[in-house]
């Protein structure tokens, strides 16, 4: 898992898994996200498990490969993040 302050790794792990349940709900594989993301396919795999930080310009070609914006998904992993705080 990633390494950082605590608020922070639980905002990382909140959009992989936003962006899990959107490349789920949409029904691609990880090939389908690498070939449209243009990121290589353990990247986008460390990414996606909440193995690597998520930095700004692969969040942004992850979302666009599933069509989705970039802010949609900061958005709802700030919502994760809330209700896991309670």
């Amino acid at each position: 898992m990633v390494r950082m302050d605590s608020y922070g790794h639980q905002f990382n792990a909140a959009v992989a898994a936003e962006l899990r349940a959107e490349r789920a709900a949409r029904q691609l594989t990880i090939r389908d996200v690498v070939s449209r993301s243009g990121l290589p396919e353990i990247t986008v795999i460390r990414y996606l498990n909440d193995q690597r930080a998520i930095p700004v310009p692969a969040l942004y070609a992850i979302s666009q490969a599933l069509g989705v914006e970039p802010g949609a998904m900061l958005d709802r992993a700030a919502i994760r993040v809330k209700a896991q705080q309670g």
